[in-house]
C-alpha cells in the first residue's frame, strides 16, 4: 500500500535546512552593508539579509527565502 503523500513528518525541517536555522542566534564575521552580508553557520555560508550592522554584532534568525536567511539585531 502507497503511503499518503502529504503525511505529517516527525521531522519537517529534514529537507528545509534553511528554516531549521530559524530562531537561532550567531555572532557576524562580516558586517551587513546595504541590507545584504554572508553568515558562517558551522561548516557552510549562507547569504543573509537585515539591517545595516557590525562585524561582532549578535543576529537572530527570523525567517527563510530560498536560500537567504533574513536577521533581526539580537539584545
Amino acid at each position: 500500500r502507497l503511503r499518503e503523500f502529504n503525511a505529517e513528518s516527525d521531522k519537517p525541517t529534514l529537507n528545509k535546512r534553511t528554516h531549521s536555522y530559524i530562531g537561532r542566534v550567531f555572532t557576524l564575521e562580516q558586517p551587513i552593508v546595504n541590507g545584504d552580508g554572508k553568515l558562517k553557520v558551522d561548516d557552510s555560508q549562507w547569504r543573509i539579509s537585515g539591517p545595516d550592522l557590525a562585524a561582532g554584532a549578535r543576529v537572530r534568525v527570523t525567517d527563510a527565502d530560498g536560500s537567504t536567511l533574513k536577521v533581526e539585531a539580537a539584545n
